[in-house]
């Protein structure tokens, strides 16, 4: 795939889903924030308004808010210089690779700039089996991440296990 046209769909790729995730959030706080859970999947899928101050599965609940503010920031911009090194090494991988850590990057700036914005993250997707058990409730952002995170596990096994493949048909 020629260079430029793979980095346009990357960055047409990264813009769509972070517009996704703050677009549903968008809705959701617009819809739900006042509203009765509305079921989608009866006994497993309802969307319902929450505001997230902490992170992922409201971790760091317990921290006081100025500290945690500072911990969810620095990790952030830390996370994002990180990211941004990984995607530059990377520039060479497949197509697919690169896909996976766009995905990971759009989530990323969704839930960030939702943070920035409102002090919090919107989250509103809500499974859970007849309300007996429960995941935490999680936005597109999520999604995205985990999509992404998913993809790039598959693409590391594979990678490791074509790289074992070449050493045992060199060595035996």
């Amino acid at each position: 795939m020629n260079k430029k046209i793979k980095v346009v769909f990357l960055l047409i790729l990264l813009l769509l889903c972070a517009s996704c995730d703050l677009s549903t959030k968008w809705l959701a706080k617009q819809h739900l924030q006042y509203a009765p859970a509305v079921e989608v999947v009866p006994d497993y899928v309802n969307l319902r308004y929450t505001e997230n101050d902490a992170i992922a599965f409201s971790m760091l609940k317990s921290i006081s808010m100025p500290l945690r503010n500072v911990i969810i920031y620095s990790t952030s911009f830390f996370a994002f210089i990180v990211l941004g090194i990984i995607t530059y090494q990377s520039r060479r991988e497949s197509f697919f690779w690169l896909s996976a850590l766009m995905l990971i990057l759009a989530g990323a700036v969704g839930n960030l700039v939702d943070r920035i914005l409102n002090g919090y993250v919107v989250d509103f997707i809500h499974v859970h089996y007849q309300y007996k058990y429960h995941w935490p409730i999680f936005n597109v952002a999520d999604i995205t991440i985990t999509v992404g995170a998913i993809v790039l596990a598959i693409l590391m096994l594979k990678k490791s296990y074509n790289e074992k493949k070449i050493l045992s048909t060199e060595n035996g």
